[in-house]
C-alpha cells in the first residue's frame, strides 16, 4: 500500500515519508552506534514495519525505543510492530489506554463518530490503512515523558521534550542532538477535535517559546513532504508569531492585516476562531 520513501537525511537520522492517502505521517529514526529510537509507532504495524525493514537494510543497530510525539491513530496505532518500550506523553499514554479498550468494529467506529468521539475524516482513514481491525492491537506507553528525557544511542544523543500546542496538548518534540534535526510531529498544526478547527494566542505562544531552546538544521513535519531547512523552519515558525500577533493586536481587523498572505490569512483565520471559542 505504501508510497512512502526511505531518506537519509543526515549521517544518524533517517525519515519514512508521509503517505496522505492513509493520513500516514513520516516516520523517523535517530541511530548511533549501538542503537536506533524510532520517533512515532505509525498508523499500522504494517506501516511501521516497512520502515524497520528498511532501516535493517540499510544497516542500523538494533530498535531500542518508540517515542510518540502524540497520541492520535496515525502516530501510534504501528507500535505493537516492534517488541521495545514506547516512551510518550502522560496524557498520551491515558488516551491510549482508553483507545485501547474500545471496540474497534465497523458499527462502533460510526458510533463514536456520531457521539463526537471521533473524526469522520479519521474513521474514514483508519478503514483505508486497517480495513480488518479484528486482531488490532494499541500498545500504551510504558515510559512516561513529562518534561524531558534524554535517550543515549551510542555516541549520539536523543532528547524527547514536552512542548504541547493546540493540536495535541500531549506533543513532544524529538531531537537529534548531534545532526540538529527536530522531529515535530504535528504539534504545530491547528486543534482538528473541535467543531471548529482552531489555534490559540497562548497555545501558539506558549510552543514557540517550548521550541526555542533547539538549534535547528533540519525539521521534520508530520504531514509535510519536505524537510525544512534552517531558513524554512525559521520562517514556519515567524509566521506562526507573526499570525499570533496580528490577531492579539488587531482582533477581528486582522485578516485585514495579513496582506494577501495566503498562508498567514489562514493562520489567522484559525487563531480567531480559537479566540472566540469557549474557554
Amino acid at each position: 500500500m505504501t508510497a512512502a520513501r526511505f531518506e537519509t537525511l543526515t549521517p544518524h537520522v533517517d525519515r519514512f515519508t508521509p503517505d496522505d492517502r492513509s493520513d500516514r505521517p513520516a516516520l523517523g529514526a535517530i541511530h548511533g552506534d549501538r542503537a536506533t529510537l524510532l520517533v512515532e509507532g505509525g498508523a499500522s504495524a504494517a506501516h511501521l514495519r516497512s520502515f524497520v525493514d528498511e532501516l535493517e537494510a540499510h544497516g542500523r543497530p538494533p530498535v531500542v525505543a518508540i517515542v510518540l510525539t502524540h497520541w492520535h491513530w496515525d502516530h501510534s496505532f504501528g507500535s505493537a510492530a516492534v517488541d521495545v518500550p514506547v516512551y510518550a506523553h502522560p496524557d498520551s499514554r491515558a488516551e491510549l489506554a482508553v483507545q485501547a479498550g474500545y471496540d474497534w468494529s465497523d458499527e462502533a467506529l460510526d458510533a463514536r463518530v456520531r457521539q463526537g468521539l471521533e473524526l469522520q475524516f479519521c474513521a474514514d482513514m483508519i478503514r483505508v490503512e486497517l480495513p480488518d481491525r479484528s486482531d488490532l492491537r494499541i500498545v500504551v506507553p510504558s515510559e512516561a515523558v513529562d518534561g524531558s528525557r534524554t535517550i543515549d544511542l551510542g555516541g549520539v544523543t536523543a532528547v524527547a521534550k514536552h512542548v504541547g500546542g493546540d493540536h495535541a496538548p500531549d506533543s513532544l518534540a524529538v531531537y537529534a542532538v548531534e545532526d540538529r534535526v527536530l522531529f515535530l510531529g504535528d504539534c504545530l498544526y491547528q486543534k482538528l477535535h473541535a467543531p471548529e478547527e482552531q489555534l490559540t494566542i497562548a497555545g501558539v505562544r506558549d510552543l514557540l517559546e517550548a521550541l526555542a531552546q533547539f538549534d535547528v538544521a533540519l525539521a521534520v513535519e508530520g504531514h509535510h513532504d519536505d524537510v525544512a531547512d534552517a531558513a524554512a523552519y525559521a520562517a514556519r515558525i515567524a509566521e506562526l508569531r507573526r499570525a499570533a500577533d496580528l490577531v492579539e493586536q488587531h482582533g477581528a481587523d486582522a485578516p485585514a492585516q495579513a496582506g494577501g498572505d495566503e498562508g498567514l490569512a489562514e493562520l489567522v483565520g484559525f487563531l480567531l476562531v480559537g479566540e472566540r471559542a469557549p474557554a
